[in-house]
């Protein structure tokens, strides 16, 4: 009976043993109630630029200014970049729709937004607008020449 009463205990030592090498199941950074707490990023522009928030496309753009709206899941509203000095900004976060306005001014004053490999996706004229662009292909804007 001893060695029985042995054996037995041994068997419960392992059993126990065995169930704590079981890993515990944790909520990894890829799961979905971790994901819903983790903040989205508000879009951006390099070199940085002034902004404003707008709830629609109905916003003044200031003259003299290439304005790009994008939006910021953070805020729930449009963001707006003024793009007014002369460069090629990247962009960051730009996702779904959007719109522009090119109130820049001057014969240098068309923009060119272009894709992830360089490539030219559309060229805006002074005073093109647009309520409705897909951001998507669009990585890069240079304002002016």
């Amino acid at each position: 009976m001893r060695l029985r009463l042995l054996l037995g205990t041994a068997a419960t030592a392992a059993g126990v043993a065995a169930v704590s090498l079981v890993p515990t199941a944790t909520a990894s950074p890829a799961s979905p109630a971790r994901a819903e707490r983790v903040a989205a990023a508000s879009p951006s522009v390099s070199p940085a630029a002034p902004y404003f928030y707008s709830d629609g496309p109905g916003y003044t753009c200031p003259t003299g200014n290439l304005c790009v709206r994008t939006w910021d899941p953070n805020k729930g509203q449009y963001k707006v970049f003024k793009l007014y000095e002369c460069h090629t900004y990247s962009l960051s976060y730009f996702k779904g729709n959007g719109g522009y306005a090119n109130f820049q001014t001057g014969d240098r004053a068309t923009a060119t937004f272009y894709g992830q490999s360089g490539n030219v996706v559309k060229n805006v004229p002074v005073d093109a607008q647009s309520t409705s662009y897909d951001w998507g292909p669009v990585w890069k804007i240079r304002n002016c020449y």
